[in-house]
């Protein structure tokens, strides 16, 4: 998936993000959120979603931007690939892909959902500190 987005940034000028191990921790921690409380939301378990990335510490600094892209599909529709596709076909997960972020981190976690067995949930968190 960081492949995948580094890609479309290049295609379209930008710099590569940077792999942030707080931001994948986050990721992750969120992505088994969504399973733990078979809640496919931004606010999953009642929290927001900046929750996670507030307990890696990342938006400890007094100036931050973060966001943040879901998703989650099944065998092939839960590949990187296709959740890529999909983001990008969307305006707000597109936006963040292709965003004024320098840090990523990303996590697919697989569980069950909504009594589906296999579901492939994908995070990725984005963000960036001021200068």
């Amino acid at each position: 998936m960081e492949c995948l987005i580094d890609f479309a940034r290049n295609r379209t000028g930008l710099n590569e993000l940077a792999e942030a191990a707080d931001l994948h921790l986050s990721a992750s921690d969120k992505a088994a959120d969504v399973l733990s409380c078979d809640s496919f939301s931004h606010f999953a378990c009642d929290r927001e979603f900046t929750y996670w990335i507030q307990q890696t510490g990342y938006i400890s600094e007094s100036c931050w931007h973060v966001g943040e892209n879901l998703a989650w599909g099944v065998g092939e529709y839960g590949s990187a690939r296709a959740i890529f596709t999909a983001w990008m076909r969307s305006p707000t997960h597109r936006a963040n892909m292709l965003g004024a972020y320098v840090d990523t981190g990303i996590s697919v976690q697989v569980g069950e959902l909504s009594g589906r067995q296999g579901v492939s949930v994908w995070a990725a968190h984005f963000g960036s500190h001021c200068d």
